[in-house]
């Protein structure tokens, strides 16, 4: 009985642990963990890919140093391409696999986390290839994929086979880029960011549905998922507002990713705009470098065409000089015949009275020929004076003048013509120290030593210099040609030359080059003198060299609101704050376009920021008329000969790029406000009609019963839908009388022109589309498109009621305002011609009517 009672014992008891041994290991405290080991997709930007430093960065990477700042356990993460990191993961090399999506499959091996993004993958495929709707129309193509990824399982469940697969997603992009690819399947997010960088987002579009959705999550091994209640518990300790902050990170200043914005197209744009203005800059420096080269061959020319001249005037002078020489030989000869007629006519003085007739003949003949070299030499005179005159006429033209200069007493002669080239008279001294008094101090030195050595050789002078004038102080360029003249002995004993005065092609000269080196609008160096000076500087002396590249912010808005001449003044503003910002040995050079860039030698990260707050504080005090000066800057500093300069620029570009896609939309908003608010104070009447307009869109919103968010919207473009007359000629807005056709057609421009700025503003793009839309009709004759019918958005239908209705309501400067009886008729007669037709049946009954109640209310 006892070993009966003993053994029932012994059962009970073995039965009660046996309870609560799955019990105790129910409740047992989960693992302390100290420590997790990460392994993720390193190409699925912007959850995570590398930096151009190769650096892992994204948003999962962020959420993971939250997780560890929160739990205190230590992360480690690695990324590696995604069949890599499923392949580790799977041999059991990391605790944690991320950026992992849902597959029944995978269910099998891992434990997921809570879910904490959901990625759209639709189908890519190239802008000419029609009929791509859905998975089945893929059929006959080959796909390309990312290995590992999920949506090879889901085209195989569809039956395509035929896949390209690649290891990462920029691989499958590069491939598309390369015409390898014309279909892939890929996330949206990573799809498109490449797109962009790669430069192709024009060139490929995406399916409307999706072929799936999937969701992020992070996932545990079967067999270790003690690590998932301490991750779930982690990432559950992070906040909503601090997700979002992360969000706003990467994705920009809304939920939308950066690279879907429009400003990134905008700035697709700029950019291309950017190299085609470079490209004509420099076709246009190569045409004046052949003018240059065409110029200088002219002025070869003339002066070759001038020593000839020269020459011939030379020869005449000798020639004149020899005659002279003749004539006053022939009278010393006819003196000497007179002479000795004279002695014997004293000698025969007995025989005068036989000889007096002969005499008398013989004196006439002598009278005749001395008239007749008196007149000989008379027309000689005539024609030296007719070649000095001709001389001292080229000289003036010429701006030239000539010298005779003693070289033993050091005492000159000159020309009239020279002595207005040196601004003196003749009672200036004409002496070494005298001359010494006009050259220009810098070529004092200069010119003594050549004048020596072409003493000493006897060569020909030959020399540009520059002279300070006598009588007006004013620095005059010239250039001096003369000659040494020898005596018996092969000494020097003269020098003769002349003078012109050069200096307007000097100063021609100097312009040329000035040009070729600096930005004609801003003053500033140009994209040429840049390079070069980039060359030059890049030697270890200079390290730490640092490059600013800098952007202005809404040139684009600015140009097609109030005009080039506002945006060329704006850039001139640009260029003078970034003078006053830098030192006096800093290199600033306008590159093209908005872009311009700085360089900074012996300047390190610390110094660079001091000189960009500088430059900030200065833009923030300057405005163009009533528009705020926008730059932004990014810069990299180069310390090592073995960095390369082209990197430099590209990291230099790209961090200015990421500081645009902040200030660049708030500069966009602030330049609307603006515009609005100038093409108000332009014309007040359409300040007046654009507020009544606005508050006829709410009440038909309304009466349609539309949510409050698209009223709101309604309301908005009621009051932005004649934005674009901003760029319309004051005039022709305010004209009293009739529009002639060329000022109706200027008229018609503002959907486009309003069209074009709301749609470089964030958030505004369909409301752009309205704006664009606000002139089309009901039967197709409307502008700009020729929208019809269905066609039309439902917003620009109503616009375009709301604006017929108070126009005719509404006073002009050609007529008075139309009562409501006629301007409800001419509706219901344009319903279904200009207007669509329910819509102008709800209009009468519903806004109309509260919109008289209120102008006329009841005296009851």
């Amino acid at each position: 009985m006892i070993t009966v009672r003993r053994k029932f014992y012994i059962f009970w008891i073995l039965g009660l642990a046996l309870l609560l041994s799955p019990m105790t290991v129910v409740n047992a405290a989960p693992p302390e963990i100290k420590s997790i080991t990460v392994v993720m997709d390193d190409n699925y930007p912007p959850y995570s890919f590398r930096n151009s430093q190769g650096e892992l960065q994204g948003i999962t990477l962020d959420q993971w140093k939250l997780f560890e700042e929160k739990t205190g356990i230590k992360v480690k993460i690695t990324g590696m391409t995604w069949n890599k990191a499923y392949e580790s993961m799977m041999k059991g090399e990391f605790d944690v696999i991320d950026t992992i999506s849902f597959s029944a499959t995978r269910a099998k091996i891992f434990d997921y986390s809570n879910a904490y993004a959901t990625i759209d993958v639709p189908i890519f495929f190239q802008k000419n290839i029609s009929g791509i709707t859905d998975v089945n129309s893929l059929q006959g193509f080959t796909v390309a994929v990312k290995k590992g990824d999920n949506s090879i399982d889901v085209l195989k469940a569809n039956g395509i086979t035929n896949l390209e697969e690649y290891d990462t997603a920029e691989a499958i992009v590069q491939a598309a880029k390369d015409h390898k690819a014309v279909v892939f399947v890929l996330g949206k997010p990573p799809a498109q960011y490449y797109l962009y960088k790669l430069g192709i987002q024009d060139n490929f579009n995406y399916s409307s549905s999706v072929l799936y959705s999937s969701e992020f999550f992070r996932a545990i091994k079967k067999g270790h998922s003690g690590f998932l209640p301490a991750i779930n518990d982690g990432f559950a300790q992070i906040s909503l507002s601090e997700y979002q902050a992360i969000d706003k990170k990467w994705f920009g200043l809304t939920s939308t990713p950066f690279y879907e914005k429009p400003v990134y197209r905008v700035l697709i744009l700029i950019s291309a705009a950017v190299f085609l203005l470079a490209l004509l800059l420099f076709i246009w420096n190569r045409t004046l470098q052949r003018m240059v080269k065409q110029k200088t061959s002219e002025l070869w020319n003339a002066l070759s065409a001038r020593k000839q001249v020269e020459a011939e005037i030379r020869q005449l002078n000798a020639e004149l000089e020899r005659r002279v020489l003749d004539r006053t030989a022939q009278l010393e000869d006819l003196n000497s015949e007179l002479e000795e007629s004279n002695a014997l006519l004293e000698e025969e003085i007995v025989k005068r009275e036989k000889v007096e007739e002969d005499i008398q003949d013989l004196n006439d003949e002598l009278e005749d020929k001395i008239k007749i070299r008196t007149s000989q030499l008379d027309e000689l005179n005539a024609v030296l004076a007719q070649q000095n005159a001709l001389w001292r006429e080229s000289q003036r033209v010429a701006h030239m003048g000539s010298y005779v200069t003693n070289l033993e007493t050091r005492e000159w002669e000159c020309s009239p013509e020279l002595h207005q080239i040196l601004g003196i008279d003749e009672t200036y001294p004409h002496t070494l120290e005298g001359w010494t008094g006009i050259v220009h101090p810098d070529w004092q030195d200069q010119l003594s030593t050549y004048l020596l050595l072409v003493e000493k050789t006897q060569q020909r002078f030959d020399y540009e210099y520059k002279i300070i004038r006598v009588d007006d102080g004013e620095e005059r360029w010239v250039h001096e040609l003369g000659k040494i003249e020898l005596d018996h002995q092969v000494n020097s004993v003269r020098l003769l030359g002349m003078i012109q005065d050069v200096t307007d092609r000097k100063r021609y000269e100097e312009k040329i080059v000035y040009l070729s080196f600096h930005d004609q609008l801003t003053g500033l160096y140009n994209r040429r003198f840049f390079e070069e000076e980039l060359k030059r500087l890049d030697v270890a002396r200079n390290y730490p060299l640092t490059l600013v590249m800098a952007d202005v912010n809404g040139l684009k808005l600015i140009n097609d609101s109030f005009g080039h001449a506002v945006g060329d003044e704006l850039l001139i503003n640009v260029a003078e704050v970034l003078r006053k910002g830098c030192r006096g040995d800093d290199i600033i050079a306008r590159l093209g376009g908005d872009e311009f860039s700085i360089l900074l030698p012996n300047t390190d990260a610390v110094e660079t920021e001091q000189i960009l707050e500088r430059i900030y504080a200065l833009a923030g005090k300057e405005k163009v008329g009533s528009i705020d000066l926008s730059i932004s800057f990014g810069y990299e500093t180069k310390r090592y000969e073995t960095e390369d300069i082209p990197e430099l620029l590209k990291k230099a570009e790209d961090f200015m790029y990421k500081r645009k896609l902040f200030e660049g939309p708030s500069m966009r908003g602030k330049t609307i406000q603006t515009i609005i608010k100038t093409l108000h104070e332009k014309n007040k009447r359409e300040e007046q009609h654009s507020y009544r307009v606005s508050a006829l869109c709410q009440s038909m919103g309304e009466a349609l019963g539309l949510l409050e968010g698209e009223v709101q919207e309604l309301k908005s473009v009621g009051l932005l839908h004649d934005i674009g007359k901003i760029a319309i000629d004051e005039e022709i807005l305010n004209k009293p009388g009739k529009l002639t056709n060329t000022e109706w057609k200027e008229i018609k421009r503002h959907p486009e022109i309003g069209y074009r700025i709301l749609s470089t503003v964030n958030g505004m793009s369909e409301m752009a589309e309205y704006v664009l839309a606000h002139h089309e009709r009901w039967d197709g004759l409307g502008y700009p498109k020729g929208l019809k019918g269905e066609e039309l958005p439902l917003q620009p239908r109503i616009i375009a009621i709301a604006d017929a209705y108070d126009a005719m309501t509404s006073s002009r400067s050609y007529r008075d305002a139309l009562t409501d009886e006629i301007a409800i008729a001419e509706l219901q007669k344009n319903a279904g011609i200009q207007f669509d037709p329910e819509l102008v049946k709800i209009f009468i009954d519903k806004v109309v009517s509260n919109h008289k109640a209120e102008r006329y209310p009841s005296i009851h």
